[in-house]
C-alpha cells in the first residue's frame, strides 16, 4: 500500500455517533412515504412487505448484558 494511502486512512474522519432521535425521524419519514405510496396505488401491500421484509428477524434475540452504556 502506498504511504499516502496509509496517511489518508489514519486521517480519516471519525465515524458519526448514532443519534436515536434522528433515527426515529428517519423511520417516521419512511413510514409516511410507504403510506403515501400505498394510498396512491404506486405500491401494493405485497411490494411494501417484500421491500421492508429484510428488516424483520423472526426468532432473534439481542442481549445487551455485559455492554457498557454510551457516554
Amino acid at each position: 500500500m502506498p504511504r499516502t494511502a496509509v496517511i489518508s486512512w489514519v486521517m480519516a474522519k471519525e465515524p458519526e455517533r448514532f443519534d436515536p432521535k434522528e433515527r426515529a425521524r428517519e423511520k417516521q419519514r419512511s413510514r409516511e412515504e410507504d403510506a403515501r405510496a400505498l394510498a396512491s396505488g404506486e405500491k401494493t401491500p405485497e411490494e411494501l412487505q417484500r421491500e421492508n421484509g429484510h428488516f424483520s428477524f423472526p426468532n432473534v434475540r439481542i442481549s445487551l448484558r455485559g455492554t457498557k452504556p454510551l457516554e
